[in-house]
């Protein structure tokens, strides 16, 4: 047993995910006496690497945006004084179409030229389109609603594209990217991609060296350093209420702590449904949550390939199986190779391959995991040999993970890779709030507000702690 356990903490905070991290190091940091319960055997949420005959795979995470010293994630690290050491990615991303292809450059303006020498027509739109989008963008970290933000609050993102262009290919384009937040544009909200899409052109995407779990360890070192505690393979049991105030957690193991204040990082279906006693919720709120959509989950392939195999060409980005603009029956995947950037991911010069895939299979449809694992690996594989055809000749290691991994790691439900799905009922107010119906309970993470993503969810995650040592 842990020597410096205590049975009375000043917060508690459920997850170990990027938000409960943050969260809890602010915290830490400026003097509260916090406990952090994960019931994963390492901390990180979706932001973890594993380690596979030397290869070294990245879980769900490829790369992390706004780590510049002026945005989010790089402010954040700078308050807490972590040092991580970022790669800067350029470009950006390359968005790839059956019929042509577009490499997105790391700065927005080099970004919006490109686009206006490919689409000359459409140039005096595109400097009206991203002045306001930025705009937009600025007007999410306002405490009121905007008038801008009232503009778009009931828009999808087809819809904000729609006011600006009439080209359908430059429309894809600035579609493309979607997967990163999981809704396709006739369903995202405008603002939910305004937030994720600006705040990868404007500050960046990063690789920290080492991999995203050395991101996630570092933070917790941190935690640790400013006296946190941690504690690992502790699945929470039972959050024990009293009235409108919660007042402690049981664990799987039998242990109870109590805290003057409570911060979920976890599937508020978990917090509210399983962990709670029933009639302890506000009715009201518990419907709710009820009728909340998770987003998609993944289908994610990690090969470990020989050193013999030339990935030099495979461009790191989506690839989208059709030139629909609708986007209501395309199928995407993200490739990326990891050791193009960091060879040191993996032994003597081998490299590594991860895809993300898009999936239509309902996860309440999937009987039968086993085998929908065996088939995916075979449709990803078997796509992947349109550029490298002789691929499976150089596989060394070959792991994969489906909505029922997710799941089984993080308890989301379904395995959802974003919380909830970032349409337009279920975005900016319209998404659960930092506050519950107990004075002393907070929610933060992706479930929450600003929404998906490792910028968003260090921003949630810095809001609550400002919350909790405001309160």
């Amino acid at each position: 047993m842990n020597p410096k356990k205590k049975s009375k903490y000043d917060v508690i905070i459920l997850g170990a995910g990027i938000a409960g991290l943050i969260c809890g190091t602010f915290l830490a940091k400026n003097g509260k006496k916090v406990l952090i319960i994960e019931q994963h055997n390492i901390p990180g949420g979706y932001c973890t690497s594993f380690k596979r005959k030397g290869f070294i795979f990245d879980a769900a995470v490829h790369h992390i945006g706004g780590c510049g010293k002026w945005s989010v994630v790089g402010r954040c690290l700078k308050e807490l004084d972590i040092n991580i050491n970022f790669l800067q990615l350029d470009p950006m991303d390359s968005i790839n179409f059956p019929s042509f292809s577009v490499d997105v450059p790391a700065e927005i303006d080099d970004y919006v030229d490109l686009l206006k020498k490919r689409f000359p027509s459409e140039s005096e739109k595109l400097s009206s389109f991203f002045k306001e989008f930025i705009g937009l963008y600025r007007a999410t970290f306002s405490a009121e609603r905007n008038k801008m933000l009232i503009k778009y609050q009931d828009l999808t993102y087809k819809e904000m594209l729609d006011i600006f262009f009439t080209n359908e290919q430059l429309k894809m384009v600035l579609s493309a990217q979607w997967g990163y937040i999981g809704s396709p544009p006739h369903e995202v909200s405008a603002i939910g991609m305004c937030q994720m899409l600006v705040n990868y052109l404007k500050d960046g995407a990063f690789f920290p060296v080492g991999g995203t779990q050395i991101f996630t360890d570092a933070i917790a070192q941190k935690f640790i350093d400013y006296d946190g505690q941690i504690m690992l393979s502790s699945r929470a049991n039972n959050l024990l209420t009293e009235g409108n105030i919660t007042k402690g957690v049981t664990t799987e193991k039998g242990e109870t702590f109590s805290a003057d204040i409570f911060v979920s990082n976890i599937d508020p279906r978990q917090t509210f449904f399983c962990l709670m006693e029933e009639n302890a919720v506000d009715d009201s709120y518990l419907r709710k949550i009820e009728t909340m959509k998770e987003s998609v989950s993944f289908f994610l392939l990690y090969l470990g390939l020989d050193s013999k195999v030339d990935l030099k060409g495979l461009k790191r980005g989506f690839y989208h199986t059709s030139n629909n603009i609708s986007f209501s029956d395309n199928g995407w995947f993200y490739i990326s190779v990891p050791t193009n950037v960091d060879s040191c991911l993996a032994p003597d010069k081998k490299q590594i391959i991860s895809v993300v895939v898009s999936l239509k299979d309902s996860y309440d449809d999937i009987e039968d995991w086993v085998a929908f694992k065996d088939k995916m690996k075979k449709y990803t594989i078997c796509y992947l040999e349109n550029f490298i055809p002789n691929i499976q000749d150089h596989i060394e290691v070959i792991d994969a993970a489906t909505p029922k991994t997710l799941y089984r790691y993080t308890l989301n439900s379904k395995g959802a890779a974003y919380g909830w799905a970032v349409t337009v009922d279920q975005t900016w107010s319209n998404r659960l709030q930092h506050t519950t119906p107990f004075k002393n309970l907070f929610l933060a993470g992706h479930w929450t507000n600003p929404g998906p993503g490792i910028c968003a969810v260090v921003s949630s995650g810095w809001r609550v702690a400002n919350m909790v040592l405001n309160n």
